[in-house]
């Protein structure tokens, strides 16, 4: 598997999420020049002073008038932005005119998932293909404003699952970020985030508490994903290799398992 960060606009830069193995940051950049949507006049994304208000996509077009390929381009093109988000929000604290723009992206993002799903459902594999797929699926965990859309999608993956069309570890970590975002126990130990112990030292420790804890490797058996502890290791070993190599984003390591 790959371990992700994920977290919602400033969340991103303290909690660590676990998306299905399939999941990775290193998809090569497609060809965005028929893309409706793009940042003004930013070939890469920033955190600091040029980061601002210009970086937040505009979509003028009802996606009612896009072809599949468009609305895969589309799609693309916000997995991009999102994970140049995610790097530099590992690499540079957040301030509060960074953090009201990262807010606005996921609201532009999730706001535009919300046409496509109202137009062809969600985007599977099948329908926009692969890189697609999984933006939407990034986008949809960064949609913590509004967790209807998020409850709403759930219910659509869900479905999806039991057709074979997605894995079940999407529905684990969509499950545990609504938790999240309600201050409720998440059920598959997903959400964690990097905090010192009681001997100051950096751990990874659950965001929300982890209900029913001794049946917690069960359920992420249920869903097909690896123990915690292999989870939690993972994510330790990640974030030490960040310390010696302060452009390592500790929030993707490659693990086995899940």
């Amino acid at each position: 598997m790959t371990l992700v960060g994920c977290a919602s606009s400033s969340q991103r830069a303290s909690a660590v999420g676990e998306p299905e193995s399939s999941l990775s940051s290193s998809t090569p950049d497609t060809d965005r020049s028929t893309v409706h949507a793009e940042p003004a006049g930013h070939d890469e994304f920033v955190l600091g002073e040029s980061f601002d208000p210009d970086s937040v996509p505009q979509y003028h077009e009802p996606i009612s008038r896009y072809s599949l390929d468009e609305i895969r381009i589309e799609l693309e093109s916000m997995y991009n932005q999102d994970g140049q988000l995610v790097h530099a929000a590992y690499s540079n604290p957040l301030d509060m005119q960074t953090a009201s723009t990262i807010q606005a992206i996921d609201q532009a993002h999730s706001d535009r998932l919300k046409e496509i799903v109202d137009h062809i459902g969600w985007p599977t594999r099948d329908l926009v293909g692969l890189k697609a797929t999984q933006a939407a699926y990034m986008v949809i965990q960064h949609a913590g404003h509004d967790i209807e859309f998020q409850n709403r999608c759930l219910g659509l993956m869900v479905d999806l699952v039991a057709q074979g069309e997605l894995p079940a570890s999407y529905v684990a970590l969509l499950t545990d970020r609504i938790r999240v975002f309600q201050d409720e126990p998440q059920v598959f130990g997903t959400q964690m985030t990097m905090k010192r112990n009681e001997m100051g030292m950096m751990v990874p420790t659950p965001t929300v508490p982890i209900e029913d804890e001794q049946h917690l490797d069960d359920r992420r058996a249920l869903m097909g994903m690896a123990p915690h502890g292999q989870f939690v290791e993972a994510i330790q070993i990640a974030y030490e290799a960040s310390l010696n190599d302060p452009g390592t984003a500790f929030a993707e390591v490659p693990t086995s398992g899940d």
